[in-house]
């Protein structure tokens, strides 16, 4: 059987990563993690496409190499490289602060191959003896290790909705019936384990084989009954549930509520809908989002449910990059996508001058900004804010003086570093920001990225007083590799 576009996309990223660690030009590099990127989005076997070369940024030479994995399973110039470098190595490049440069390092000067000889190495003390490996450095990576050790492997909310709904709807137009996406994907939650469908038929048996014909479908799993477990090409799991109408609410409520959330519900009856299944035990229908017996099943009695906020509720955005920093299009360009989505205001924050990684503008390239964005008054369908996502230091100065940050309309303070302080210090630092009176929102209070780095470590309750009494916002960020603040920390504030 070929490989999945999954497995082929992890050999090519595992091939770029062994060439940069092994010194190899960094333009080759790219074009390999630029075609697993393409093989990793293409939603069809790769093995089944005739021109490998109409994938985005796959030339004659990596076409070569995807057909070479495609009919082998193996890549030459891969094989070669394991036998020059331990494949091992590829493991430290998931330890938080670990790039190609230092993994090739702690190789060449300290024959660090794999974790065990990293954390042997943080624990020996011998890792203080690379050059340049001061204590902090090995606390951080120390820190790393502990985090990858608690990472859960899976998917990105992200990710993973996307990818349920069009998989939704392409088994909707094979079946012809109704498809529901369900289990925490439906939840909303930060991160999935798998990707699970309700499909609803007077021919259970029908629905499966649709299933499983889905051209996504890489590999059946386990089928049993009404159920089937698949391997996507994607590398994810999909799980499908055929059901019949008259038992559809039923089977919805089941696949989609927590194990808490079904345990508070109890014996469930056997409904076409979910309503008049809640109906039916007295409740309120709860959305799928509260289903994590969180207090839903007494508000739901109580009829005292809260109304969710959707996405017909915003109004604007107080958080947005443009291409004077790290964004990709003009202020105008935004201003007319924002309109689109019927906003009425949007303000302009791209970062300050400190983050140098992210184009940050410094006093001057701000003041033009300003000009331009008030040249766009009259011509923008939206009102433009004038602002900034501010760079606070780890000594908790702003980038900015007073004077100029007086000058905007929006200042977005943003802690970026620093984020391994302890808890007193970060806090205290969190604190003199949201003192500052001319800060407005702080940006993803925690700076954490989702499965990938771990947030700074908080007092929030006394930062939840001090924004109160400064009428200091602490941002929903809502971008899917952050969702900080998280749901339960939005609940406490």
């Amino acid at each position: 059987m070929p490989p999945t576009n999954a497995e082929i996309a992890e050999l090519l990223r595992q091939h770029a990563d062994l060439m940069e660690i092994g010194g190899e030009n960094i333009f080759r590099v790219n074009a390999y993690r630029k075609a697993a990127d393409a093989v990793h989005a293409h939603d069809r076997p790769l093995a089944s496409e005739a021109d490998l070369t109409d994938l985005p940024g796959v030339g004659a030479g990596i076409a070569a190499a995807l057909r070479e994995i495609i009919d082998t399973g193996h890549y030459a110039p891969f094989d070669a490289l394991q036998e020059e470098l331990p494949g091992s190595l590829l493991t430290l490049l998931d330890v938080p602060g670990i790039g190609a440069k230092s993994a090739a390092r702690l190789y060449r000067e300290l024959k660090i191959a794999s974790l065990t000889d990293l954390e042997q190495a943080v624990q020996s003390g011998r890792l203080r003896s690379l050059k340049g490996m001061g204590p902090a450095a090995v606390q951080r990576i120390a820190e790393g290790l502990a985090f990858l050790q608690r990472k859960s492997g899976r998917l990105s909310i992200g990710t993973a909705l996307p990818l349920a709904e069009r998989l939704a709807a392409r088994l909707a137009e094979q079946t012809g019936g109704p498809v529901q996406i369900t289990g925490s994907v439906r939840r909303m939650c930060v991160t999935v384990g798998n990707i699970d469908l309700l499909a609803v038929g007077a021919d259970t048996n029908a629905l499966l084989n649709a299933a499983a014909a889905l051209p996504d479908v890489a590999r059946l799993l386990e089928r049993s009954g009404d159920s089937a477990t698949f391997e996507l090409h994607q590398g994810v799991m999909l799980r499908v549930r055929a059901t019949r109408p008259e038992s559809a609410g039923l089977a919805l409520i089941e696949l989609t509520g927590s194990a808490a959330h079904l345990a508070q519900l109890g014996e469930l009856p056997v409904t076409a809908n979910e309503e008049r299944c809640y109906a039916a035990l007295g409740l309120d229908w709860i959305a799928p989002e509260l289903r994590e017996d969180c207090g839903e099943v007494e508000a739901a009695r109580a009829h005292s449910l809260p109304r969710l906020i959707e996405l017909a509720d915003l109004r604007g955005d107080l958080h947005v990059h443009s291409h004077w920093s790290d964004g990709s299009s003009t202020p105008l360009e935004m201003a007319k996508a924002a309109a689109a989505r019927g906003y009425l205001y949007l303000a302009i924050t791209d970062h300050s001058g400190s983050l140098g990684v992210a184009n940050g503008l410094k006093p001057d390239r701000l003041a033009e900004q300003r000009r331009a964005l008030d040249a766009l008054a009259g011509e923008a369908p939206v009102r433009l804010l004038a602002g900034s996502e501010v760079e606070v230091q780890r000594d908790g100065r702003l980038d900015f003086d007073d004077d100029i940050l007086a000058g905007l309309e929006i200042v977005v303070a943003a802690l970026h570093s620093g984020l391994r302080q302890s808890r007193e210090e970060f806090t205290e630092r969190l604190l003199r920001t949201i003192r500052n009176p001319r800060v407005d929102i702080i940006a993803h209070p925690t700076g954490r990225l989702v499965e990938r780095r771990q947030g700074a470590d908080i007092d929030w309750p006394r930062v939840y007083v001090a924004a109160t009494e400064t009428a200091t916002v602490l941002e929903i960020n809502s971008d899917p590799a952050r969702l900080d603040m998280d749901d339960n920390r939005a609940r406490e504030a």
